[in-house]
């Protein structure tokens, strides 16, 4: 008999996205969503079960997904897993971990299987086969993590020590590229789109694509992962420190200043095994765009 997933906030992008791809495994999908009317339009566009009311769908689950947004998931678990069945299994895919993984321990002393997960992926994958998945097992047994490996089967799976860990790297490589990004877009809303397009070279070019890719998102979101990171104050404090000096040295005409920056910062960059293909690679990401 096919295992029970309910999927809490089943009608978000990444919740429905589940929904399809647990569905597609073989999996009994119930979503539920605090819109009900959206839940059953969803649920009969996708061909799944819905349940309107949240303890229900997660009493009759043998797997919870909590999809819902950063800042009510700790809440959310705290109410949904005193109505779970002992045994089985409840996770988030919250992008900011913060005060998630205690009451995930809570729901596991509760004898809820527990754990925490972040697909480095969005809506728009079509498949999960190669895509990094990152994993804080608060459930720490192997049979948990062979049984939790088993429902993201095809992806790059990752084990992370815990949410502090997680928290402080998804500042830096999440956090921040959306920042900067969003950032960039708004200094060159400024100016005329089309006409900049005239003088785009190389480099403008990648850059647009990815800002205009960060902006077809939703904003709330991009929001919450960058304020809800606990981490990501001191990383906007370092970026901050090193505009203000970067923007100095040109304002000051210090060339030797401005030099021994980028240097200091490709000495450090370099060490990635891929630098020495980066610009290959930029080039080919290029041809595949243009």
């Amino acid at each position: 008999m096919a295992k029970k997933i309910t999927i809490i906030g089943g009608t978000g992008r990444m919740g429905k996205w589940f929904a399809k791809f647990f569905q597609n495994k073989g999996y009994n999908v119930t979503i539920s969503s605090r819109s009900p009317k959206k839940a059953e339009s969803i649920a009969k566009e996708i061909k799944v079960e819905y349940e309107t009311n949240w303890y229900k769908a997660s009493q009759i689950a043998d797997i919870v997904l909590i999809a819902t947004p950063i800042e009510v998931t700790a809440e959310i678990i705290h109410k949904i897993s005193k109505s779970m069945k002992a045994g089985s299994i409840l996770f988030d895919i919250a992008s900011v971990k913060g005060e998630i993984i205690e009451a995930l321990e809570e729901a596991e002393a509760l004898g809820i299987r527990t754990l925490s997960v972040h697909p480095l992926f969005g809506p728009g994958a079509k498949t999960i086969d190669g895509k990094k998945v990152l994993i804080i097992p608060v459930n720490k047994s192997s049979e948990m993590l062979k049984e939790v490996s088993e429902l993201f089967k095809g992806a790059s799976i990752h084990i992370i020590k815990s949410g502090k860990e997680h928290d402080k790297m998804i500042a830096l490589t999440l956090a921040l590229p959306h920042f900067l990004n969003i950032v960039f877009a708004k200094t060159i809303s400024k100016f005329d789109i089309k006409e900049l397009k005239k003088f785009q070279g190389t480099t403008f070019s990648l850059q647009l694509l990815i800002s205009e890719s960060v902006l077809s998102e939703d904003p709330d979101l991009y929001y919450e992962i960058q304020k809800q990171n606990q981490a990501f104050p001191e990383i906007l404090k370092i970026l901050l420190e090193g505009i203000k000096e970067s923007a100095l040295s040109i304002k000051n005409g210090n060339k030797e200043q401005f030099c021994l920056n980028f240097k200091k910062a490709k000495v450090s960059i370099s060490k990635d095994p891929e630098f020495k293909y980066a610009y290959k690679k930029f080039y080919n990401a290029l041809e595949v765009i243009t």
